[in-house]
């Protein structure tokens, strides 16, 4: 009858713990028989159990008094789902101390389809072993259950893994292990998360006892990173990890992290857990551009178009987070700047900071030497700042000198994510500003625009930012050419980001024509103007789609007069033409003609701009009614227009004659 040994434990033991314990102890029986002389030696059990792990169909034999081979059909683990079969053991043993009964061996282990070397050092209270695997295909853990699912993504690597195992007699047992992935290259079904050649080391200890803990230090050292939109080469530079864990009685848990580049990059911190709390707390964050936006933030920064921008400077923070709200930190920013080198939007340069969120005795602060979106220099200048947590808000109204005239940012506030309210995501942006007797010519040169004369006053009754949404609420009133414009229920998703679209609508009040049309070298008309731009929409900057009127309004009833320039202007639309023709000798002589009202619509659709007037019949539109003598009336008699093609030949009229000269 084969014997059967029962050695159970009530302590408890990690998975890992147990399985050391399991294949270390079924060869405590050796140092007793190996110096009977015995030319073979077997053992076999049915079932060896140990503190939690089970051995079945365990054989052992000694020959030739050294050479050991030992085999068993399975190992079952508390705590492990996973059955491992099949495990086989071969080698030799080395005598080290026949006073003491120190023994070694040296051999080989095959466990889940992989072979292992092994040494193990018997000393009467101690045994100590190494398990080394070397060159393995990364794809053969799929055979373990535990194994997350992401492993399937995985197209190539290979890895070798060191486990020291150390069990002192009444102990639990001491592991470290070292652990390094070659040539890995993995690829989700989605495409968010990619690998290609990367090369990741580490080594570590675990402390299975009551209070498990676990240390790891490596480096990520080549290869190329895609995570959703993080995209990281690390040619350049490896990243260095650590991190500790360690597990607390009832379920409580503590996680030590830091990461750093050497150069670029500093990140360290813990996180605390457990009875449903959970706080962060982020000791040092540091970031040393240009190198930091490169590696870190101009791939992620790409989605709202901000890569390609050149970043010098620093910043530091830390802070805290508790169940996921700000609470308190401390962010410094030292000269840094923000130069949109491949776009020219805007550039911030000297930008220093120090902002204690959660300390309102503390007196925030933030200032510029330089800032300038597009054209439009706004000079240096200084706020102070609230010191919520989570939010960056002035504390008194900002003015600033543009154009000989005033930007008066009212009130701006930006939700940080994690702060109070606000869920994690973008940054909300909430403004009010308001602009005073700007000058148009230098506003207009500064856009790139044809040459306004006049100033320009207006209001921004609040502006949201959210999730990506650019929404302003109210209405904003800009004061221009002797009249007002009024933009309402506009929103513009993706500003910053690829293909930007807007929504809108425009209503167009009281305008002087003639201050209107002697800016562009269309002609000049005089009167009054109003209209709409109802359900606009633009893509890319470019519109699409609305429904537009302009047109003199019901209460003017004075004859007012147009120049033959802009008389020749609007024939061109819709392929229209005057009833009279202004070639005619008699008409030469006129440079100006008198009109009683005009008005043109557009209702643009599929790139298609279906023109309507002030009338019409079965053959053409009515565009301008003529006054006196002569009677110039102006008709439409194409509906149906190339909006591109009507846009390109405008644009193409307005460059015949300059601005304002009156023809």
């Amino acid at each position: 009858m084969q014997p059967r040994l029962n050695m159970t434990g009530t302590t408890r033991h990690s998975p890992l713990n147990s399985i050391a314990k399991a294949l270390l102890c079924s060869m405590s029986w050796l140092p007793g028989v190996l110096y009977a002389d015995w030319p073979t030696v077997e053992f076999s059990a049915a079932r060896l159990e140990f503190e939690g792990a089970e051995l079945a169909d365990l054989r052992m034999e000694l020959s030739d008094g050294q050479t050991v081979t030992a085999s068993a059909r399975q190992l079952s683990v508390d705590g492990m789902q996973q059955e491992i079969t099949d495990l086989s053991l071969a080698g030799n043993l080395v005598f080290e101390d026949e006073t003491t009964g120190g023994l070694g061996f040296i051999g080989e282990l095959e466990i889940l389809g992989f072979d292992a070397s092994v040494a193990v050092d018997y000393q009467p209270g101690l045994t100590e072993a190494v398990f080394a695997l070397r060159e393995h295909d990364l794809l053969g853990l799929a055979v373990l259950e535990q194994m997350p699912g992401e492993l399937g993504w995985v197209t190539r690597g290979t890895f070798d893994a060191r486990f020291a195992l150390s069990l002192l007699s009444g102990a639990e047992a001491d592991i470290s292990f070292d652990f390094a992935i070659k040539d890995l290259a993995f690829d989700s079904p989605d495409g968010r998360f990619a690998g290609e050649a990367l090369f990741i080391e580490s080594s570590g200890s675990l402390d299975p006892g009551a209070n498990l803990s676990l240390t790891v230090e490596g480096a990520i050292g080549s290869g190329e990173l895609l995570i959703e939109n993080f995209y990281r080469d690390f040619s350049d530079a490896s990243l260095v990890f650590s991190l500790g864990q360690r597990l607390i009685a009832g379920g409580n848990g503590a996680t030590s992290f830091r990461l750093t580049d050497n150069s670029a990059l500093l990140a360290e911190g813990q996180a605390l857990w457990g009875d449903d709390q959970y706080q962060l707390e982020v000791r040092r964050l540091e970031l040393q551009f240009p190198a930091a936006y490169q590696r870190y933030l101009e791939s992620a920064a790409a989605q709202w178009t901000l890569d390609g921008l050149e970043v010098t400077g620093s910043v530091a923070w830390n802070g805290q987070w508790s169940d996921g709200e700000f609470s308190a930190g401390n962010l410094e920013v030292t000269d840094l700047s923000l130069v949109d080198i491949r776009r020219n939007r805007f550039a911030v340069t000297g930008l220093d900071a120090h902002v204690r969120p959660g300390d309102h005795s503390f007196d925030s602060r933030l200032g510029w030497r330089g800032l300038l979106f597009g054209r439009i220099n706004l000079g240096a200048g200084q706020v102070a700042l609230d010191s919520e947590p989570g939010v960056i808000e002035l504390l008194q109204p900002l003015e600033l000198d543009v154009f000989e005239g005033k930007l008066n940012l009212d009130r701006l506030r930006i939700l940080l994510p994690g702060s109070t309210g606000k869920a994690a995501g973008e940054p909300e942006i909430q403004l009010v500003a308001s602009l005073f007797e700007l000058d148009m010519q230098r506003l207009t040169a500064a856009m790139g625009w044809p040459a306004f004369n006049g100033k320009i006053s207006g209001e921004i009754p609040g502006v949201r930012f959210q999730e990506g949404v650019l929404e302003v609420e109210g209405e904003i009133l800009v004061e221009v050419f002797d009249g007002l414009i009024s933009l309402d229920d506009l929103r513009i998703e993706r500003p910053f980001g690829v293909l930007p679209s807007l929504a809108g609508n425009v209503e167009i009040s009281d305008l002087d024509l003639e201050r209107l049309t002697s800016t562009f070298s269309f002609g000049q008309i005089a009167g009054r103007l109003d209209g709409y731009v109802n359900d606009l929409r633009m893509l890319d900057w470019r519109p699409v789609s609305f429904d537009a009127w302009l047109g003199t309004p019901d209460r003017q009833s004075a004859r007012s007069d147009i120049s033959r320039q802009a008389v020749n202007r609007l024939t061109t639309i819709g392929g229209g033409s005057a009833t009279t023709a202004l070639t005619s000798p008699l008409l030469r002589v006129f440079n100006k003609f008198s009109y009683r009202r005009l008005g043109l619509g557009c209702r643009l659709q599929n790139n298609v701009c279906e023109v309507r007037g002030i009338g019409e019949d079965e053959i053409s539109v009515l565009l301008m009614e003529g006054a006196g003598v002569p009677k110039i009336t102006i008709r439409a008699f194409n509906r149906r227009v190339d909006w591109p093609q009507m846009v390109s030949n405008l644009l193409a009229l307005s460059g015949d004659e300059p601005a304002g000269t009156g023809n």
